[in-house]
């Protein structure tokens, strides 16, 4: 089956092709933009009214109109070498340990920025999510919630202004932090974030706009990129639980290459260990 992404702001999953629209029988749910599945299109015994045009179905059965769905694009099937790696909505949601709806609003964002930056293999990718799950908070927040004063006059961090410290206080779903950072960020990106800082998002998710949620995401994926940490992820057994060695070492060294420690160490592996099931053959 070929994976397919919903591109519409919602579509209705049918039990059945309708013959005739509108048609409210049969709907199973309703899902968000962004949605994925594993899917194939319907055989022409399957929709009654050619009129209707292409529908697709997925591996549990349900039915989709084809007119609100794309074949994920041949970049991202280049990138990750298998259809599989796609991220999931449930992969999101228990590996950040989020909530459905925060899941199903990232995902675009989350797809593109795996692709950009590699983080193409479950391993990486569970690593990634948990991760970036502490540091948003379960994809809430965007923004640190502290001021940002605790920063003025870090030369480490390149601020050298006057309310520096406020201004490129930690943004993005790993937190981005200081003019420096903002600095290498926006050459990278080819996106002015030192004249735009909140570009990079928002103290509420819910409240961000889709630019705000995409810097935000891809901000994460640089990071994690110029940390070299698919390398470390990659040394990670799925089959041998997170806090034995040698996992639990290589997940320490990711930890500290975002946090400068260990803080909310406990909470990563807890966001490792939810998203597990969801990422194991």
């Amino acid at each position: 089956m070929a994976q397919l992404l919903v591109k519409a702001p919602k579509l209705n999953r049918r039990s059945i092709v309708p013959p005739f629209l509108p048609y409210t029988k049969g709907i199973a749910g309703t899902v968000n933009q962004g949605y994925t599945f594993e899917g194939e299109e319907a055989l022409p015994s399957e929709v009654p009214n050619p009129a209707l045009g292409k529908w697709y179905k997925d591996s549990s059965g349900y039915y989709y109109w084809g007119g609100a769905l794309e074949l994920l694009p041949k970049s991202i099937v280049a990138n990750t070498g298998s259809l599989t790696n796609i991220l999931t909505v449930e992969q999101i949601q228990h590996g950040t340990k989020s909530t459905l709806q925060a899941a199903q609003k990232f995902l675009p964002y989350l797809t593109d920025t795996c692709s950009m930056y590699e983080i193409n293999t479950k391993k990486r990718q569970l690593c990634f999510l948990a991760q970036i799950g502490h540091e948003s908070a379960g994809l809430l927040y965007t923004e640190e919630l502290a001021s940002g004063a605790a920063y003025e006059g870090r030369k480490s961090l390149g601020n050298n202004t006057p309310g520096d410290g406020v201004r490129y206080k930690g943004r993005g779903l790993i937190q981005i932090t200081g003019r420096g950072n903002y600095k290498w960020l926006s050459n990278d990106l080819n996106v002015d974030f030192i004249t735009n800082p909140s570009l990079l998002g928002g103290k509420d998710a819910n409240a961000c706009s889709p630019e705000q949620l995409k810097y935000a995401t891809q901000s994460a994926g640089w990071y994690w990129n110029n940390h070299t940490l698919n390398s470390i992820a990659d040394q990670i057994d799925l089959h041998i639980a997170i806090d034995e060695e040698p996992n639990l070492t290589h997940f320490k060294l990711i930890t500290k290459r975002i946090n400068g420690g260990y803080r909310g160490l406990e909470d990563r592996l807890a966001r490792y260990q939810s998203g597990l099931p969801f990422f194991r053959d």
